[in-house]
This record gives C-alpha cells, structure tokens and sequence, in this order.
C-alpha cells in the first residue's frame, strides 16, 4: 500500500476505510494491518502513542500490509517534517482554522520550490529515489473541525498542494455546543459534511471524514467520501470486550 495505490482507488470511486491507533503496541499495529485495514492512522494528537514508539510503529504497519498515515499533534513545521522523515507519507494536520494555515502546513509537508521542507529523510528515504518523488507522494489532509474552517471552506480548499479536506465532526460539535457528539443526525453538522463533500468534488480535492460508528462510517462512504475512518482501537477494544463479559456472564 502506498500513496499511488490509494489515489488510484479514489479515482477508480472506490471508498478506502481508515482506523485510527492510539496505543502505543507495534504488535498491536501490525495485527490490524494484517486484519486488512488499508490504511491505519497514528494518532499523535489523542493518544498515548510517543515519539519513541513511531518508528516501530510504522515499520509493524508497513510490515503487516497496511499504509501508515498520521494524525499531527499540532501545526507546526517541525512535527510535520519529523513524521515525514519517518517514512509516514499521508498527514492529517488537525485545528486547521484558516487558509494561511493549511498553506503553512503544506509548505511544510514539501521540498522547494513549492514548498520549505528541510531535506533528511532519515528512514523515508530508504525506498527508492524518495527526493524526486517525495512532493508527488506527499498526502496532505487539513482537518475541518473549527467554526473558523466552515467560514473559510473556499479559502482553504484553494490552498495550492493541498489534497485532502478531512471532516472531524467531534470538534465540529463541540465548537457549535450541541448536545450530542457526533451526532451525524444534527442538521448543522450535515451542513458542514454536505458543504466539505461539495466542494471537493467542485474543486478536484478528495474528501475524508472521522467517524467511530459502523452505521456512520457505511453512511459516509454511501454519500461519496473517499476516505472514511471507522474507528479508533480504543473503541474496537472496550466494545468487544464488554460484549465478551456480558455474554460470559450470560452462560
């Protein structure tokens, strides 16, 4: 699995399913890979997993079949260069408010001239002639998930080198106080997801959203998105361990 792969699916109209990792387990990492999730995703924002776990991480992914994405811990060039030097090659740059900052973050994400990425690809540049190839195999995603975002869709969706607009509909609600999290029912939040989904499709940019429900997740690809996260292990863990319990309890 790599990025060719997976724009090579998008473009066929194929839905690619995500999962997100937050445990700091290379084993862990590289069963799900195995399981046959295409694409799994670090979780450096919300999670336990520290930068001294990453690189086996990434290496159990890549072990296990799956392509390795991340989830920023903020937007700031440093982070964005380090994750990609590790050889994680799709980024998720989350709090995106504001077009200037998702050009901040693609600069960082690529070599000049489009870009100001420092050049030390310590463990990417292991596979093939990764220099002449890195800004074309570089997948940016800006997350929308600030009422600053849904203001400023246009502005960001032009943003040059930016591939992805990436819906999170947690913070979404939060932002706007409505009761529910991620209530993909609220007519607000539909707004926002038929809005980010739209204008991808006008402008030519792919279109991903975060979800934790199966029904969600179906739903979301059934309306076009490209990329649909279905989950966290977290979640797959407490789920599956209190149906375990509550059937041995049942016997």
């Amino acid at each position: 699995m790599n990025v060719k792969w997976l724009r090579q699916q998008w473009n066929s109209g194929q839905t690619v399913f995500n999962f997100f990792l937050t445990e700091p387990s290379p084993f862990n990492a590289e069963q799900y890979a195995a399981l046959g999730f295409e694409t799994l995703t670090l979780d450096l924002q919300h999670s336990l997993i520290e930068d001294a776990q990453i690189l086996a991480m990434v290496q159990a992914i890549k072990a296990g079949g799956s392509l390795a994405m991340a989830r920023l811990k903020w937007n700031r060039p440093e982070l964005v260069m380090k994750a990609l030097d590790y050889g994680i090659p799709v980024l998720i740059c989350p709090m995106i408010d504001r077009a200037q900052e998702a050009a901040d973050f693609v600069k960082a994400a690529k070599y000049p001239p489009l870009g100001n990425r420092s050049f030390g690809p310590v463990r990417a540049g292991l596979e093939g002639n990764y220099f002449a190839e890195a800004n074309k195999e570089t997948l940016t995603f800006a997350m929308i998930e600030t009422a600053g975002a849904a203001n400023d869709l246009e502005a960001i969706a032009a943003t040059p080198g930016l591939e992805v607009l990436y819906c999170g509909p947690f913070d979404l609600i939060l932002r706007w106080g409505l009761e529910k999290k991620a209530d993909f029912s609220d007519t607000t939040l539909q707004a926002v997801i038929n809005q980010v989904l739209q204008l991808c499709q006008d402008k030519g940019l792919y279109s991903g959203i975060f979800s934790t429900q199966i029904k969600d997740a179906q739903a979301m690809a059934q309306k076009g998105f490209n990329l649909v996260t279905c989950g966290t292990d977290g979640l797959l863990l407490q789920q599956s361990g209190q149906q375990w319990w509550s059937s041995l309890k049942k016997t």
